[in-house]
């Protein structure tokens, strides 16, 4: 699921505005516990070796890709719908286009704020590609897109080289991207205050190897740099006195290196020929000394045209070195949210209500179906086609051992005192996923 979590936390925390102690945002677990684990398996699907796992590829010379993306949790709706096209040109030159649209319905009622009225927010973003081959296997590929919502506004270029070497069993994937941010504060149902500039920059690295006849390995490496505004406006940190707005540190390097394998077993059966097992595990390290780690295994088993993929996620992490629990009996004050005594501010410098900063743990699992309708080959150009047509449908679950921001537990869990913000011993989400790939 393409969802942004920075942008998302922000329309979330327009929420907690109104009520300053709301901890506003969708959960980060999307982005590292799901998101941040899939990534493994979707830089090695770029990586096309002999041993790749995916049974179900894409569609030569071009498609075009409807998704439809659904989240669900106690206090956030996400609908997210994107259109993806690929089309290949004469002499191999690929172009692709894509269009993503978030809708965010979200309330402040884990906080107790049963009188509030929802709000929707939308983000709209529009990108390009191109693919050029050049001769020794070479790919050069490079992507601009642009982003906008009420009171955020996205630049981001990006370039990568493609290297297929030694009879294409080793391939380098090496990449830079650049992010321009403008981070504003909304005023009113139409107007927005200017904060800062936020600016990115992202390396990666990849290598993938054909290890045997039925075996793949993948390393990468990530770097990243964000120079800039980087607090969010609607989140109010307690202290002893006042409300204050978070102040986060303008710069952060973070560091990301991943592991996995494709493992392709052989069966006896001729329904079922083979079992694909896909285990990684991704190590995130920064400068605000959050460090995390997370181990995943997937899945690939072929059913004639279907193909079933699961993915069970583990992801943990601990605090940035600003990030404090004190103050747990203050009125007013969560039981166990962040609370800054006036000394501590002082000494830190920084500081911020953001529990996903925290420490925390979360679990996802997926099962996913791919579904190519190859009974509709026929004779015809057209039925040919239709032919080639996949569906492709997904669902699950994700858990946290506590609320992260506005993760507070879907339905299953009731207000219970005990937990933060009316989450029980465990908060949770749902998500759901229909995809349609038609080739062109």
């Amino acid at each position: 699921m393409q969802l942004r979590r920075t942008r998302r936390d922000r329309a979330a925390g327009r929420s907690a505005a109104r009520r300053p102690l709301t901890r506003a945002s969708l959960a980060h677990g999307l982005t590292t516990g799901l998101l941040g684990g899939l990534l493994l398996g979707l830089l090695s699907a770029l990586l096309a070796t002999p041993a790749r796992a995916e049974q179900i590829p894409q569609n030569p010379g071009g498609e075009i890709v409807f998704r439809g993306n659904y989240w669900r949790d106690r206090n956030t709706r996400v609908l997210n719908p994107t259109v993806d096209v690929r089309q290949e040109l004469p002499g191999r030159v690929g172009v692709n286009a894509h269009y993503v649209l978030d809708a965010i319905t979200s309330a402040s009622l884990a906080a107790g704020a049963n009188t509030d009225q929802p709000f929707t927010e939308l983000r709209h973003e529009a990108g390009l590609g191109v693919d050029i081959p050049l001769p020794g296997k070479t790919t050069i590929s490079a992507s601009y897109s642009y982003s906008t919502e009420s009171d955020y506004f996205s630049h981001n270029a990006g370039l990568r080289g493609k290297f297929n070497l030694f009879q294409d069993n080793t391939a380098l994937v090496f990449g830079l991207d650049y992010g321009h941010n403008t981070v504003g504060k909304r005023l009113g149902p139409t107007g927005y205050l200017i904060q800062g500039v936020l600016q990115t920059v992202h390396l990666v690295a990849l290598w993938s190897q054909v290890l045997g006849k039925r075996l793949l390995g993948t390393a990468s490496y990530e770097l990243t740099s964000a120079s800039g505004y980087q607090n969010n406006v609607y989140r109010p940190v307690p202290g002893e006195q006042t409300l204050e707005i978070e102040n986060l540190p303008t710069q952060r390097l973070r560091h990301v290196g991943s592991l996995s394998l494709h493992a392709m077993i052989p069966t006896r059966s001729t329904l079922v020929p083979h079992v694909t097992l896909r285990p990684g595990l991704r190590g995130h390290y920064d400068s605000w000394n959050l460090r995390a780690i997370n181990p995943e295994l997937a899945a690939y088993v072929p059913i004639g045209p279907v193909e079933l993929r699961g993915l069970f996620s583990f992801y943990t992490q601990w605090d940035v070195y600003f990030y404090r629990h004190e103050g747990d009996d203050l009125a007013n004050v969560f039981p166990g949210s962040p609370y800054y005594k006036s000394a501590t501010i002082r000494e830190l410098g920084y500081f911020t209500s953001d529990t996903k900063l925290g420490k925390y743990s979360t679990y996802s699992a997926e099962l996913q179906l791919k579904w190519r309708l190859s009974f509709l080959r026929g004779s015809g150009p057209l039925s040919r086609r239709l032919s080639r047509t996949v569906i492709e449908l997904t669902g699950g679950m994700w858990f946290a051992d506590q609320a992260v921001g506005n993760q507070f537990g879907i339905p299953f869990t009731s207000d219970d005192p005990r937990g933060p913000a009316g989450c029980s011993l465990v908060c949770g989400a749902g998500f759901a996923s229909l995809g349609l790939y038609i080739p062109l």
